[in-house]
């Protein structure tokens, strides 16, 4: 008994030795962590500042966009990490990697394994993010000694739980949509955007506020769809998670504003 114990802290403690871990560690080593596939990354993420200050969650999901997979997040999110401001897809480029990008593929932030186990990416500042699993959250898949003792270890969440979306074009965002207030009060009015690139009021709108604004036309700018008023300003509105297009006020005294399409 002695012997096996001796032959098995001695093995232990030449593992820790080689990747830098002190014998205490029971976290998987960075080294060994791999995300081999898009079923091991989707799921639930925390993305913060290497300083602390703010924090968003994202969710990966397995559904095909522009420039890769479907980013789901909070729409206060762009605005505390303005970083975000164009990431609409998420993609795993290879060696390791994960990156944030926006809806033609560019990369907005490269992650990789930092130090402490998480994954770290540059801003355009050169301050720092951390994208890390929310607790309960499956981890990507470990090769790492204690696996392979027999520790359990977190299974990857199957890419299959979400039906492919479909790749977003011109094409798929014109139509007629019903234009609602918080907590989707219908306003009654109806705003049709043409393959054309026009936008159209309907007569019939009582919203005083849409009324003003008055849309002519509209386009695709990073993901975000851009509604273009008569008098020249824009209104910028993020794709929900179920179809429906939604503008958050920047205001506490403004109305949120949300397209639902027919």
């Amino acid at each position: 008994m002695r012997q096996r114990f001796g032959k098995t802290a001695a093995l232990a403690l030449a593992a820790a030795f080689i990747l830098g871990a002190g014998p205490a560690s029971s976290a998987p080593p960075v080294a060994a962590m791999t995300l081999d596939g898009p079923e091991a990354a989707i799921g639930q993420w925390d993305l913060s500042l290497s300083t602390g200050s703010n924090s968003c969650r994202l969710a990966l999901r397995g559904e095909q966009v522009h420039g890769g997979f479907f980013v789901g997040m909070p729409p206060g999110c762009r605005r505390a990490l303005p970083v975000l401001s164009s990431v609409v897809a998420w993609t795993l480029p290879g060696d390791n990697h994960l990156d944030l990008a926006d809806a033609y593929g560019k990369p907005l932030l490269d992650f990789t394994v930092s130090e402490a186990g998480r994954l770290a990416a540059a801003g355009p500042q050169g301050e720092t993010y951390l994208l890390t699993f929310v607790a309960g959250a499956p981890a990507p898949r470990s090769n790492s000694p204690a696996a392979e003792a027999g520790a359990p270890e977190a299974q990857p969440i199957s890419a299959k739980a979400s039906p492919p979306r479909a790749i977003l074009r011109p094409a798929d965002v014109a139509g007629r949509y019903a234009v609602l207030r918080e907590a989707g009060r219908d306003t009654g009015c109806m705003v049709t955007l043409d393959i054309s690139s026009k936008a159209f009021l309907s007569p019939a709108c009582r919203d005083q506020g849409i009324v003003i604004f008055d849309p002519t036309a509209w386009r695709m700018a990073g993901g975000r769809l851009v509604i273009v008023a008569r008098k020249g300003h824009t209104a910028q509105l993020d794709l929900q998670p179920d179809g429906t297009w939604l503008k958050e006020s920047k205001e506490t005294d403004a109305k949120s504003l949300t397209l639902k399409k027919f």
